[in-house]
This record gives C-alpha cells, sequence and structure tokens, in this order.
C-alpha cells in the first residue's frame, strides 16, 4: 500500500505545526493538523513534496505521531458529543445564548463562541442544513429537481487488505465513479457493515478502516457558500450551526463511531419536530451552494480557523462579519487562495438573483 515514511508523517506535522496556527485550544488544533497531514499525504503536499502516498489513513498519522489510537478518537468523538449535548439540551428547553458546553467552554474551544450571541433555534436549522448539504441521498434529490450533475459518495468501513486483492486503491475509491461496483464491493468483501454494539472490536482492527467512497462524479458544494447563504438567507446563528455541522463532518472521520454523525444530528432534529422546513427549502439551498466552477474556494476546518498573519483574522470571522454587514479585510482563504472577496462577490450577486 502507499504510505509514507513515519519520518516524513512526523516531518509534515511539525512543519505544519510551526507555521499554522488556528483560532481553538492547542488541543483541538493538533486533531486538526494531523488530518491536514492526511490529505498532504494523499495529494503530495507540504513536505510529501509532490509524492503522493494515497492509502494514507489517519491510523498511520496517529500512530506514526506516536498517539494512542483509541484516546485520539476519544477526544474527537468528544467534540462531536458535545454538540449532540447542545442540541439535546435546546430540544429540552434550555435557555442558551452561547455556544458552550455544560462546563462553560466553548464548542470546539473556538474562543470567540464565549460572546457570540445565537439563537438556539437557528442554530439547529444550520446543524440540519448542513447534515443535509453532503448527504449523497440528499444531493440525488437536487439533481432531479434541477437537472444538474452533481458529485457525492460517503464513508464506509474497508477492508484495505482486500482492497489490495482487488488491485484498487484508496485514491480510485475516493475519486472515480463507484455506484454501480458497489455490489460488487459486498460480495468482494472490500465493505463491512457492523451494528453499533460492534464498533469497539473494529477500532484497533489492522485492516478496516472507514473510507469514503465516491459513488458518483460531479459538481461539488463549498462549505464556505453554505456558510454565508445560511447566514444571508437565514441568519448567523443558522450560519454557525451549519459550521459545526462540517466540524462534525470533520471529525467523525476518525471516531468511536462508524457512522455519518452530521446526518444522524439532522435527522435527530427533524424527528424533534422543532423545525418547520419544507424539504424544497432545503434542495434550493444545496443549489446555491454548488461549486460555480472547478476549484472554486471550499474550505476545510483547517482553512476556517487558520488566522491571517497580517490582519489576525480567521476566514470563520471575516465570514461573519460580512454576514453582519461589516466589511472585513481582504486576504485569500481556502486551500484554493482565492481572496475572500471572490466569493463575498458571487454571494451578493446570486442573492440578487434569487
Amino acid at each position: 500500500m502507499k504510505i509514507p515514511p513515519i519520518t516524513l508523517i512526523r516531518k509534515d506535522y511539525e512543519s505544519l505545526k510551526n507555521k499554522v496556527k488556528l483560532l481553538t485550544s492547542e488541543e483541538v488544533s493538533e486533531i486538526i493538523l494531523m488530518q491536514s497531514v492526511e490529505g498532504h499525504a494523499h495529494n503530495g503536499h507540504g513536505e510529501f513534496n509532490g509524492k503522493k502516498y494515497v492509502d494514507t489513513t489517519l491510523n498511520d498519522i496517529v500512530f506514526s505521531l506516536g498517539y494512542d489510537q483509541f484516546a485520539v478518537r476519544s477526544a474527537r468523538q468528544g467534540l462531536i458529543d458535545e454538540i449532540y449535548d447542545f442540541v439535546d439540551r435546546v430540544l429540552k428547553g434550555e435557555k442558551i445564548d452561547r455556544l458552550l458546553n455544560k462546563k462553560g467552554d466553548p464548542i470546539l474551544r473556538v474562543p470567540i463562541f464565549n460572546y457570540l450571541e445565537i439563537n438556539p433555534k437557528d442554530v439547529l436549522l444550520g446543524l440540519y442544513l448542513g447534515g443535509h448539504m453532503d448527504n449523497y441521498e440528499t444531493r440525488r434529490e437536487v439533481e432531479k429537481i434541477y437537472n444538474i450533475e452533481i458529485g457525492g459518495g460517503k464513508n464506509y468501513l474497508v477492508d484495505f487488505e482486500v482492497m489490495e486483492k482487488l488491485n484498487i486503491d484508496a485514491e480510485y475509491l475516493a475519486h472515480e465513479n463507484n455506484e454501480d461496483k458497489m455490489e460488487y464491493y459486498r460480495k468482494a468483501g472490500l465493505l463491512l457493515d457492523i451494528n453499533e454494539d460492534n464498533y469497539e472490536e473494529f477500532l484497533y482492527h489492522p485492516t478496516i478502516r472507514f473510507q469514503y467512497i465516491r459513488q458518483k462524479k460531479g459538481t461539488g458544494v463549498s462549505d464556505d457558500l453554505a456558510l454565508l447563504f445560511g447566514g444571508k438567507l437565514y441568519s448567523k446563528s443558522v450560519a454557525l450551526g451549519i459550521y459545526l455541522a462540517d466540524a462534525i463532518d470533520t471529525l467523525d472521520k476518525y471516531t468511536t463511531k462508524f457512522c455519518e454523525q452530521d446526518f444522524e444530528l439532522a435527522k435527530m432534529i427533524e424527528e424533534s419536530g422543532i423545525l418547520k422546513i419544507d424539504n424544497n427549502d432545503i434542495y434550493k439551498f444545496i443549489f446555491l451552494i454548488i461549486n460555480p466552477y472547478k476549484d472554486y474556494p471550499d474550505s476545510s476546518q483547517r482553512y476556517f480557523l487558520e488566522i491571517n498573519d497580517k490582519y489576525n483574522i480567521t476566514p470563520l470571522e471575516a465570514h461573519l462579519m460580512f454576514i453582519d454587514g461589516i466589511k472585513p479585510p481582504e486576504f485569500e482563504v481556502s486551500f484554493e487562495r482565492e481572496l475572500n472577496y471572490v466569493i463575498y462577490n458571487y454571494v451578493e450577486e446570486k442573492l440578487r438573483s434569487v
């Protein structure tokens, strides 16, 4: 399998820690940057210097850095559980006006959450929209209604040993059309279906990983656009809920559970009956946040929280300023390094036509 040497993983991780400053605690920053190393390895970025190691998983990163797998999985799950707990508290009628956990710490340890006032029900709406925007079945409905091509897929428990025997790699699974091969993958033993009660026995499994499989190639959505349209069409609290859903979507790739927890939370919110939203509103929202062109800015958690040295501001903060009608400084955002006003101008133009 195509996995980098331990020394190279450590070198990239240390390089990121030295260069990248995130608006969160040291512990959460390390959790996010581990995932950035995985992305670097897949794409040959950073210290990998153009050489791709497409079968690298977070398991490999955690092991190479000398961390305990279960401890890292549990820490990531704990951050997700705080968001679930926030939703549960709102549903039970608790008066909440900040994105804080029960101990009073900011969720995801993002310090601006200490003072940003929120409408808790609107945050739930954002979590609901955000939980649907990456869901493959929801995207297929959008395709039918708007007659467009949207790509999509989901995470599955994949046996990497079987993957090798089938002469495919993780890059193929993540980027090619696999929809017509899913039944073959199941019969070949590549995909596993397990009950929640049996999760623990797979946490340390040497060959089984929670791997994204692209079922259909096509246009994607932009998390930046999702946050901005959520804020402009609804409220800043909705935008923050969408941001939290994106955080769950990032963190749930390596936890003590094997499921798409952002979508599971969206279903929980829907079943509570607290929201009155038509499916067509969800489909329209997803249609609005489709990338207008290839390589359009689409920030990951790392890029949302990365502090710009010149202005001492993050893209998340700049986006929230734009939603509030305040002019933020102009600087490059996301991996694509586009100016933030490229996104803001697009949003304003699109809103005029809605």
